[in-house]
C-alpha cells in the first residue's frame, strides 16, 4: 500500500515538473516567435523604404547625386515607412516596434541611415572583349564623345542609381546573440533597390550648362581641331562663291556656313503655299 502510494506521488511530481519544463520552453518560444514578427516587420519596413528612395532618385534631377540621400526624400521614407500611425506612440515608432519593457527597438531618425550609389552602366562582358581586343582604352567613352550623348554633356554610362538604407535595430544589446533576459539581440537590417533614372533630363530651357539650350549649343559644335579642318576643305569653295558673287552671278552667298544646322528654319520648298 505504502508502496503505491509513493509511485503515485513520484509520478505525479515528474508530471509537474514535465508540465512546468514544457509550459516554460513554450513561453520561451512564444517570445522568440514575437520578437522574430517584430524584425521581420522592421525588415520588410527597410526594403519598402529603399523601393521608396529608388523611385523617389526616379524622379529626381539627375537622379540623385552619388552618396547621401537628399534629405527631403529621407524624411519622406521615414514618414512613410518608420513613423507610428496611432498618435498616442510617444516614440513615434509603431506599437509592435518595442520590446518587452516597452522600449523603442529604433530610433527613426538617429537609427536610419540612407546613401545613393551611381555604379557604371555598361555592356558588361563584351565591352570588356572589346577593350582587349581592339587596343582602345575605352571605347565606350570614344563612341559617346564622338558620336553619341557624350558630345550633349551626357555620359553614355550613367543612368543606374542603388539606393541602400539601413536600420540599426537595439544597438545597445549583445551583436549576433540574444542576450539573457531575451529581449532581443543587435541587427542592421539593410535593403538595397536599384532602378534605372534619368540623368539626362535638362534643368530648364535655358540658364545654367544642364538647361536644353546650352546642351544643344554643346552637341552642334565639334572640337575645335575638327571644324578648323572642316572650315579649311571649304575655303576653296567659298572663295569660288565670293568671286562669284563679286561678278554678279550669285547672290547671298555670304550666307553660306558649312557645318552649320539651324534646325528651326524649313528651307522655302517645303513651305505649303
Amino acid at each position: 500500500m505504502w508502496t503505491e502510494r509513493a509511485s503515485s506521488r513520484a509520478s505525479s511530481g515528474q508530471a509537474l515538473v514535465e508540465a512546468v519544463v514544457g509550459l516554460a520552453l513554450l513561453a520561451t518560444l512564444g517570445m522568440l516567435v514575437v520578437l522574430l514578427g517584430k524584425y521581420q516587420a522592421i525588415a520588410w519596413s527597410t526594403i519598402n523604404a529603399s523601393r521608396t528612395l529608388a523611385f523617389g532618385c526616379a524622379f529626381a534631377p539627375a537622379g540623385c547625386q552619388a552618396g547621401s540621400a537628399p534629405e527631403d526624400l529621407v524624411a519622406s521614407m521615414r514618414e512613410s515607412h518608420f513613423a507610428a500611425t496611432e498618435a498616442s506612440t510617444a516614440s513615434g515608432l509603431p506599437a509592435l516596434w518595442h520590446d518587452r519593457r516597452g522600449r523603442p527597438m529604433l530610433d527613426r531618425f538617429e537609427g536610419i541611415s540612407a546613401d545613393v550609389g551611381a555604379p557604371p552602366f555598361d555592356a558588361g562582358a563584351s565591352v570588356a572583349t572589346s577593350r582587349r581586343l581592339s587596343g582602345i582604352a575605352d571605347p565606350v567613352g570614344v563612341v559617346g564623345r564622338l558620336a553619341g550623348p557624350g558630345r550633349f554633356g551626357f555620359d553614355i554610362g550613367d543612368g543606374l542609381r542603388q539606393a541602400r538604407v539601413r536600420a540599426q535595430v537595439q544597438p545597445g544589446h549583445p551583436v549576433a546573440r540574444l542576450d539573457d533576459s531575451l529581449l532581443g539581440t543587435a541587427l542592421q537590417p539593410t535593403a538595397t533597390t536599384a532602378v534605372l533614372v534619368d540623368p539626362w533630363s535638362a534643368s530648364g530651357p535655358s540658364g545654367d550648362d544642364d538647361s536644353v539650350g546650352a546642351r544643344v549649343q554643346q552637341g552642334r559644335r565639334l572640337a575645335g581641331a575638327a571644324e578648323a579642318t572642316i572650315l579649311a576643305g571649304y575655303a576653296p569653295t567659298r572663295a569660288l562663291l565670293a568671286l562669284a558673287d563679286l561678278l554678279g552671278l550669285e547672290s547671298g552667298t555670304d550666307a553660306f556656313r558649312p557645318g552649320e544646322i539651324d534646325v528651326d528654319l524649313v528651307p522655302d520648298d517645303r513651305l505649303a503655299p
